[in-house]
């Protein structure tokens, strides 16, 4: 069985990577996997307290550019470069009061030559981009504000 220590290690380290996904298989034919969607890791029956520091931060990002309740933060998936288009002669993904679906992409992160999608977690309407294009970004740094639709 794998302890509750050596799962909270797991975490801490695939919190510090890019890894989206990570399996692990004991000795014992038991396994687990942990994913990671957005800035939280899918998996059952973990304490929520693990979270409680980046839930913190994402709530002080909030506060810090001034969201309110019907508004949502894009992230940075990963640190490297904003992209709001594939390239300069493309039209970029959106732009300010642009409408936007879930799971939509709204701009790329670009390391090393390796390009990861952000996508909108809600559908809603772009209010704020946080970024310039072109500017180097943090993990889980806030890239664009989303204006959720009322349903």
């Amino acid at each position: 069985m794998i302890k509750v220590n050596e799962l909270k290690e797991y975490i801490d380290f695939l919190s510090q990577t890019d890894i989206e996904e990570l399996e692990i298989t004991t000795k014992e034919g038991e396994s687990i996997c942990l994913k990671r969607d957005e800035t939280e890791f899918l998996f059952k029956n973990l304490n929520k307290d693990v979270f409680q520091q980046q839930n913190n931060s994402t709530q002080e990002d909030k506060e810090k550019n001034n969201i309110s309740a019907k508004e949502v933060l894009i992230t940075s998936p990963m640190v490297g470069k904003f992209l709001l288009s594939t390239s300069k002669d493309h039209p970029p993904f959106v732009m300010l009061n642009s409408s936007v679906k879930k799971g939509q992409k709204v701009a790329i992160i670009e390391t090393m030559r390796i390009f990861r999608d952000v996508v909108s977690p809600e559908d809603g309407v772009v209010k704020k981009i946080l970024v310039e294009d072109g500017q180097y970004v943090e993990y889980a740094q806030p890239l664009i504000v989303l204006e959720k639709n009322n349903d």
